[in-house]
């Protein structure tokens, strides 16, 4: 959808998504519009709203939409934060209130901070390969890297620990 979006429009276009009346908008309705396309109509639709908020935000910034901004390399570090804070999300609900019930309640942002940028290094490590001339990737594709991606960032989090 973002390289659609980027290029002729077309692919956005038969999914709902004009790139025409996109530009200029305040990005936050340009990531409700995209949430509201790609997410699907079940529990997981608030988790994925917040992750292409949080993704397009962070690498975009505020302000309006500009599709001529969307290259290459700018979707893929969207889809790159984009896989982070949905990896981040599925860890923290993991954890639960363990941190919470945490002798230092203080420490919990800084823990969770920290636990954000171990993700994306795992994410860029492992996503950029697999991007490497890549349109798209398919539902089971991403489902995969992420269960690959949990599994590394528990390994590296719990050997930092030691």
């Amino acid at each position: 959808m973002l390289n659609s979006l980027g290029g002729d429009g077309r692919e956005a276009a038969e999914r709902g998504l004009s790139k025409d009346s996109l530009n200029g908008q305040p990005l936050d309705v340009v990531c409700q519009r995209l949430a509201e396309t790609l997410a699907p109509d079940n529990a997981d639709k608030d988790r994925i709203r917040a992750a292409i908020d949080e993704a397009m935000v962070e690498v975009l910034g505020e302000g309006e939409f500009d599709p001529d901004r969307l290259d290459e390399e700018t979707v893929h570090r969207i889809i790159s934060e984009y896989l982070s804070q949905s990896i981040f999300q599925d860890i923290v609900e993991e954890v639960g209130g363990s941190w919470a019930n945490a002798p230092d309640e203080k420490r919990t942002p800084e823990a969770e901070a920290e636990l954000l940028e171990l993700i994306r290094v795992v994410v860029d490590k492992k996503l950029g390969a697999r991007m490497s001339g890549s349109t798209g990737v398919n539902k089971a594709a991403v489902e995969r890297f992420m269960r690959e991606a949990v599994t590394e960032v528990w390994r590296e989090w719990e050997a930092n620990d030691e």
